[in-house]
């Protein structure tokens, strides 16, 4: 199936940097009519500027408050007069030990890549459900991470939140095929961050990790856009991603291995115990 994105509405999270904003330029230019969010209003209008000719319109939110939420989806709907696809992109991370970690930590996570998406999900249920019913292939489209597959030492609270996305983003398949919407899973690996410092909550894992060379963002917004229109179930983007994703299937032993030297090499080159 081809999906055609021309003239539908997508609300996408997360819009103001990254991948997010990558993926709003990419729909944008293939017709879509945007509905963009995130925190920053500064980087929302810099965004809806550089969209010239496009129907796009901004969102301010917090999506971790519940009563922010609601009003989010009920300004798209009424702005737009109803709802095609709904792009979870937004997300945050956290790299360090888990005996460094703090419960206040655990639930910044878990609020911001878990609960606020599945939240989000709930209240456009209802309007993507109206958009199938007049026979257009609606969609959730979650971008959650090789972390959702896969246990890596000093992510242990980003690997609990993008597991749980994960479990429910393949939940959700069973249960929204009977309103007609396709859930669709997004797995990047590392990717190059815009600015590393506000993406992480914290920067001290005890395990090396080439940020410096991860995954452009370029990469993975055109991946997540191809599994749109492709109506793609799962992809893991980019080699080190899929050899991961794959190895945990075919070799669960080798890559635990894997991560445990990584972890051991890290600990050898610093000097630490």
């Amino acid at each position: 199936m081809q999906r055609d994105v021309r003239g539908r509405v997508v609300l996408i999270t997360g819009a103001s940097r990254g991948i997010g904003r990558r993926v709003a330029q990419r729909l944008g230019k293939r017709g879509a009519k945007l509905a963009v969010t995130s925190r920053s209003v500064v980087e929302l209008e810099s965004l809806k500027q550089e969209l010239t000719g496009t129907d796009v319109e901004i969102f301010p939110c917090d999506l971790t408050d519940p009563a922010a939420r609601e009003k989010l989806v009920a300004n798209v709907v009424t702005r737009f007069g109803g709802l095609d696809v709904l792009m979870n992109c937004a997300g945050v991370c956290s790299f360090g030990e888990f005996a460094t970690n703090t419960e206040a930590i655990n639930r910044q996570v878990l609020e911001i890549n878990f609960f606020a998406p599945v939240e989000l999900a709930r209240l456009c249920v209802p309007h993507l459900t109206t958009s199938a019913d007049a026979g257009y292939p609606a969609a959730v489209l979650n971008l959650a991470s090789l972390c959702g597959r896969c246990g890596i030492p000093s992510l242990s609270e980003h690997c609990a939140s993008k597991h749980a996305f994960v479990g429910m983003t393949e939940a959700w398949r069973g249960e929204f095929a009977r309103f007609g919407i396709d859930v669709l899973l997004v797995l990047p690996g590392l990717v190059r961050s815009d600015d590393l410092n506000r993406h992480l909550l914290r920067n001290e894992g005890q395990i090396y990790l080439d940020f410096e060379g991860a995954q452009p963002p370029d990469e993975v917004a055109d991946a997540v856009v191809r599994s749109l229109e492709r109506n793609t179930r799962e992809k893991a983007v980019g080699n080190v991603s899929w050899g991961v994703w794959m190895g945990k299937r075919l070799f669960p032993r080798a890559v635990r291995w894997f991560m445990r030297r990584k972890v051991l090499k890290f600990q050898k080159r610093a000097g630490t115990p």
